[in-house]
């Protein structure tokens, strides 16, 4: 019985039913979402049908107990806890929806840093774990994105691109403006810090006024 519970391969749709009934009985239970995020569990899900593993801010399911992730490669699958994180409502955050982002054309530097499972969007930026990634880069497209983003607490956040000169820099990021730091973005493992402001549009020299018609022959 044991070894065909093993063999069983676990459906997607299944797996999620699974992992967010194990993360949201831990968030009822008394866990906080940090503590997910920083803590190991395992064990039976709430239904006794599987196991789960959290671990590294990720959750891994499976019809058997898995001590490791690579445990559940092929038969089992794995999540983001934060996929499963219910929305905390804006009232909770007071203003700070209504920071502003970037504009095209700040200039700014990227950094990133290995997630340990501790990130959270009013942490400190500590240089010890972060990575600055080089060359300064442009913002080139900023995209509001309204509504509730589980990751950062229900807040509206925003979709930055940016590129250094040779065209280089990514996809969109997920960001959110910083309240009592204007320099800076920050998302799940990303930070954008602006180190010049966007240069003003220079407007174009208006042209020389027409000369009397006398004065056609010595223009």
């Amino acid at each position: 019985m044991a070894e065909a519970q093993r063999d069983r391969v676990m459906h997607r749709e299944i797996g999620m039913d699974l992992a967010e009934r194990v993360v949201l009985d831990l968030l009822e239970s008394g866990w906080s979402r940090q503590s997910l995020r920083k803590h190991d569990a395992a064990g039976p899900t709430p239904c006794g049908s599987a196991f789960y593993l959290l671990r590294e801010g990720g959750i891994a399911v499976a019809y058997f107990p898995i001590a490791e992730f690579t445990d559940a490669n092929g038969r089992g699958l794995f999540f983001a806890i934060s996929d499963f994180f219910p929305p905390i409502h804006k009232s909770a955050h007071g203003d700070v929806e209504n920071l502003e982002p970037f504009k095209v054309g700040d200039q700014v530097i990227s950094m990133d840093r290995d997630l340990d499972g501790s990130w959270h969007y009013d942490d400190e930026v500590r240089a010890s774990e972060w990575h600055r990634l080089i060359p300064v880069f442009t913002v080139v497209s900023v995209r509001p994105c309204p509504g509730h983003h589980t990751q950062f607490g229900g807040r509206d956040y925003y979709q930055v691109k940016i590129k250094d000169r040779v065209g280089g820099g990514g996809g969109y990021l997920d960001l959110v403006p910083i309240a009592g730091r204007p320099w800076q973005m920050r998302g799940e493992g990303e930070c954008l810090i602006r180190v010049g402001p966007a240069p003003l549009a220079v407007a174009a020299p208006l042209p020389p006024p027409a000369l009397p018609d006398q004065l056609d022959l010595f223009a």
